[in-house]
């Protein structure tokens, strides 16, 4: 009997025997128990709600499982939760054993075989809930484009107060609520967007969330603010003073929609006198301008000032 002639005789027969000896094979290694270590995510619940939270949290645990390899197997589609259940308890710290009762996710595996081992105790700390009303500020980074500029009380937050709740002891220490950073640069005209707020501390909750943020600007402009007379202050009623010059011109840069509206009566040069004797003085001036307004040049850098006597009036 030549070798194909082995082979093939009676195939029908022996090919059955094969796949019957593959299912048998795979039903036994599906049976052999086997352990694994699996992440779990960590999730807490139960808080009372005159309570909080004041420790932190692991945001997983890693559990222990025995089973078949075919459980095993199933086991790899499914995300496990180890939930821990605080109801009841009070405040203070508090020790919660983690038990395979815990651990969601499992399906048909008996949690008698699945331990929670990191960590199989949980430590958490309870305190009496606080609140407080705080006022929010705007965090920024960057700058404004070199074009533009912001007008005087531009930003406005609303709304500008408040309330965080969260663990007495942290609650007590927070001073202000900021926004998340705004990038100025990414600033290009007037409007408002929402911003979300930087509690600072993942346990405490902020109540609004989310601020509305509006800004005001305008762009940077230069203007020559012409015949601007100096204003001398002078120490005692029996003198008077003559300035020379009598006027100036300021080129003042600012924002447009404040620069186009100024006139003379909006500023102020003032020259300013010690004494009140008679007497020629050189003087530098202090120049008063609107907010959000700055003097770039002052066509005098300082005036002559004469003081003297004023000269009584016949009757």
């Amino acid at each position: 009997m030549n070798v194909a002639r082995i082979i093939t005789h009676n195939l029908g027969a022996k090919v059955l025997a094969l796949v019957v000896a593959i299912l048998v094979w795979f039903n036994a290694s599906g049976q052999e128990e086997v352990i694994s270590v699996r992440s779990a995510s960590l999730v807490v619940d139960g808080v009372s709600d005159s309570l909080a939270l004041s420790s932190s949290v692991p945001a997983s645990a890693n559990v222990r499982i025995s089973a078949t390899r075919r459980q095993m197997v199933a086991l790899g589609f499914q995300r496990l939760v180890v939930g821990v259940d605080l109801s009841g308890l009070g405040p203070g710290r508090q020790r919660v054993p983690l038990t395979g009762n815990d651990v969601g996710g499992i399906g048909g595996i008996d949690p008698g075989r699945v331990q929670v081992i990191a960590p199989s105790v949980l430590e958490v700390d309870l305190e009496p809930v606080a609140s407080r009303r705080l006022q929010v500020s705007l965090a920024t980074v960057g700058a404004l484009p070199a074009n533009l500029v912001l007008l005087e009380g531009g930003v406005v937050i609303e709304p500008a107060w408040i309330t965080v709740r969260g663990p007495s002891s942290r609650v007590d220490r927070i001073q202000h609520v900021t926004t998340e950073p705004v990038d100025l640069s990414r600033v290009r005209d007037s409007g408002t967007r929402d911003v979300n707020l930087d509690c600072a501390d993942a346990r405490l909750v902020c109540d609004p969330d989310r601020v509305t943020v509006s800004f005001r600007v305008s762009p940077r402009g230069e203007r020559v603010l012409p015949n601007v007379p100096p204003t001398v202050l002078l120490d005692s009623d029996d003198v008077e003073a003559a300035v020379d010059p009598s006027m100036v011109s300021l080129t003042l840069q600012g924002p447009m929609a404040v620069l186009d509206t100024l006139s003379s009566g909006d500023v102020s040069v003032l020259l300013t006198v010690a004494g009140g004797a008679p007497a020629i003085h050189r003087i530098a001036a202090e120049v008063i301008l609107p907010p959000g307004v700055r003097l770039a040049a002052i066509s005098a850098d300082s005036f002559e000032v004469r003081v003297v006597p004023v000269v009584p009036v016949e009757p």
